[in-house]
């Protein structure tokens, strides 16, 4: 109880008793703070982020077709054509993956969604994974295209408003992006 106490969770009040205390702002950013620097520090493995990964974007495509704006449509089409533009490209294409998948999160207009994508971004998109020179058993020019049309499927779904055709266009990219990467770590290993 004396942690709790010092937490300012629990008050202890003489010959009354120990009531719980509403937690206060400063309290609720100490945890906060903590949280997100737990999370920051994961060690778990990397498949487990991907897991993470596939959890967080197939549910974020869902809310994506319903809840963007156009603007954010737009946005999101025009990193498709970026894509496109930059295919010979290799750090360029790590790049606009990026924004392609940060345009979808934002695109939910959900903060929770935004927020944990600005802190955990980096961790679950991994930069280089488009790098040629790095992968060259993996990353072929067929591969890069087929992540085209995976990406064009997706926003086909978003911009049609259906739900479960978003999700699961997003599902089949992250799957054999998954594919990809355990062969990245194969190949490394």
């Amino acid at each position: 109880m004396a942690a709790l106490a010092t937490e300012g969770i629990l008050e202890s009040r003489h010959g009354v008793g120990v009531f719980i205390c509403s937690e206060t702002a400063t309290s609720l950013e100490r945890r906060d703070s903590t949280a997100i620097q737990t999370m920051t520090q994961f060690s778990g493995s990397f498949m487990d982020m991907l897991e993470v990964r596939m959890a967080f974007e197939v549910h974020a495509a869902g809310l994506a077709a319903t809840r963007r704006s156009l603007a954010q449509e737009a946005e999101i089409w025009a990193t498709v054509r970026a894509f496109e533009a930059a295919m010979s490209d290799d750090t360029a294409l790590d790049e606009i993956d990026f924004a392609f998948h940060q345009a979808i999160i934002q695109a939910t207009n959900n903060s929770a969604f935004i927020e944990f994508f600005t802190i955990m971004g980096r961790r679950i998109l991994p930069a280089d994974t488009f790098s040629r020179a790095r992968h060259p058993a993996l990353i072929t020019d067929s591969y890069i295209e087929h992540t085209l049309t995976e990406h064009r499927a997706i926003c086909v779904m978003i911009s049609d408003g259906d739900v479960e055709g978003a999700r699961e266009a997003m599902r089949a990219h992250l799957t054999r992006a998954h594919d990809r990467y355990r062969g990245i770590l194969y190949h490394n290993s």
